[in-house]
């Protein structure tokens, strides 16, 4: 049994794009925002203000809504003695709270029914505040119904700008939901900006949307904009800081067939150079969808990098006006075939101003992750997963595999120059690989079949993603990566 080396963390509200962050000392902080900058139109990226890193935000639906069976907050305790002092707050859209305390054994975990804690609301947001640090704390949502299921890392962030890639109103049987979570007891107000068929947009009632003190506040897109494919969302803050989350369900009648469940975070922060661990296939699916929030123009490209060093790919160019977005589905593009295993970035050639997405979505079609053992098949599914600028050399995350549907590890090392030595280690009871070296653009994946909090250490920057493919839908989420190991990719 390998042993995990848990320090006494304290949560960090930095969050990379995607990457969640911890800090590595204690320190007392009570929850705390800087005054918020005001924006003008399309000025995303600037500043990201922080919190209190001991303080964790999610936002979702619970099983008020039609459709969602459950969502469950679990929080995981990484210190080796009891978490004292750990305070829950949940809030639900007429801004009424709920609080109180909670304590977790030494390395235990604790599982929150947000539905015995607001037995009336749809949609709630909650906020844990742990003084001694230490936790990690994540949402699930299940769909049954849609063959749909979440889980990621909650956030650690609030933020006055928020850009959220991807979501779709196609109709029949779409529902596209922001949420807007303000968890500070100052209004916020918001302006809401989106991309759809009929370009750059704005609804009437999407400008300074009020959102009251300790309260989220629900913007029906399928309502506002309905019958588009691909829309994206850009939220600019006037005053205040908030949390957004996109919201898609999608029952199967749709015109494109998709079925499944997605709740993914906007993510607060743009760049010039952003990283997706692409796949160990030979078949290119999916799209990646690709933002310019910023006031000028952006000419770029997507890189299709074979892990393999004497294959190369001529990369896809694109140019985007200010506020623009494109879709690029790498099934379009046969030169992508046979080329194995493979990582994806998106890179900008002038302007430095861009946020991306990566889609995949199975409709009547069969999906499988091979291992030795099984083969583990789902006929729907969705999950969208950020594209993210940095790596980090210290991470956690959590797995939930079994012997029928193991979990799939992830490690992608997306430096141009350096080998990356990495180290897996674990308090369970189970085999992980010895030390092994990922070269410049290269991946690994390792399969797991069981539940357990995993460590990852590394001499260079690499990404840990997770990912989950079972009948229930798909996961796919980042591992959460320590303060002060995260670091910008060397390229």
């Amino acid at each position: 049994m390998n042993a995990v080396r848990l320090p006494a963390l304290v949560v960090v509200a930095a969050l990379v794009v995607g990457a969640f962050v911890f800090k590595t000392q204690e320190k007392e902080e009570s929850l705390q925002v800087a005054d918020p900058i005001s924006y003008s139109e399309l000025s995303f990226g600037s500043s990201v203000e922080e919190v209190s890193g001991d303080v964790w935000f999610c936002v979702g639906p619970t099983n008020k809504l039609g459709g969602i069976d459950e969502q469950v907050i679990t929080i995981t305790n990484l210190r080796p003695e009891i978490t004292e002092g750990l305070k829950l707050s949940v809030s639900n859209s007429d801004g009424s709270l709920i609080e109180r305390s909670i304590q977790i054994e030494a390395q235990g975990v604790l599982e929150i029914l947000t539905s015995q804690e607001r037995d009336t609301a749809s949609y709630v947001g909650v906020t844990i505040e742990a003084p001694q640090g230490g936790v990690l704390v994540e949402q699930q949502l299940q769909a049954t119904d849609f063959s749909g299921v979440d889980q990621r890392p909650c956030v650690t962030t609030a933020s006055s700008s928020w850009i959220v890639p991807w979501g779709t109103t196609e109709r029949p049987g779409t529902q596209q939901t922001l949420l807007l979570y303000n968890p500070f007891q100052a209004t916020a107000v918001a302006d809401l900006l989106f991309v759809g068929n009929q370009g750059l947009r704005e609804t009437l009632d999407s400008q300074g949307v009020v959102i009251p003190g300790r309260s989220i506040v629900t913007y029906d897109l399928a309502e506002r904009i309905p019958d588009t494919a691909l829309l994206s969302s850009y939220i600019e803050v006037r005053s205040g800081q908030l949390i957004v989350s996109g919201i898609t369900i999608a029952d199967g009648t749709a015109p494109s067939g998709i079925k499944g469940l997605n709740a993914s975070y906007g993510s607060p922060e743009i760049g010039g150079d952003l990283f997706l661990p692409g796949s160990d296939g030979e078949t290119f699916t999916g799209s990646v969808v690709i933002v310019n929030p910023s006031e000028s123009a952006v000419e770029g490209e997507l890189v299709v990098r074979p892990t393999n060093p004497d294959v190369f790919v001529e990369p896809v160019g694109f140019v985007l006006r200010a506020g623009q977005r494109e879709e690029i589905r790498l099934s379009d593009y046969t030169r992508f075939e046979g080329i194995g295993p493979y990582s994806l970035y998106v890179r900008s050639l002038d302007n430095p101003s861009l946020s991306a997405s990566y889609i995949r979505q199975f409709s009547d079609q069969e999906v499988s992750i091979e291992s030795t053992d099984s083969s583990i098949s789902s006929t729907t599914g969705l999950h969208v997963l950020p594209a993210i600028g940095y790596g980090s050399t210290h991470w956690f995350l959590n797995v939930s595999g079994s012997s029928g549907n193991p979990a799939v590890v992830t490690l992608f090392n997306p430096s141009l120059k350096s080998i990356s030595s990495v180290t897996l280690s674990t308090e369970q009871d189970m085999n992980l690989p010895d030390p092994f070296e990922l070269d410049p653009g290269d991946r690994a994946t390792l399969q797991i079949d069981t539940t357990a909090l995993i460590e990852v250490g590394s001499s260079s920057p690499v990404i840990v993603v997770r990912e989950w493919l079972g009948p229930e839908g798909w996961v796919n989420a980042y591992g959460v990566s320590v303060e002060d190991s995260v670091v910008a990719i060397e390229r």
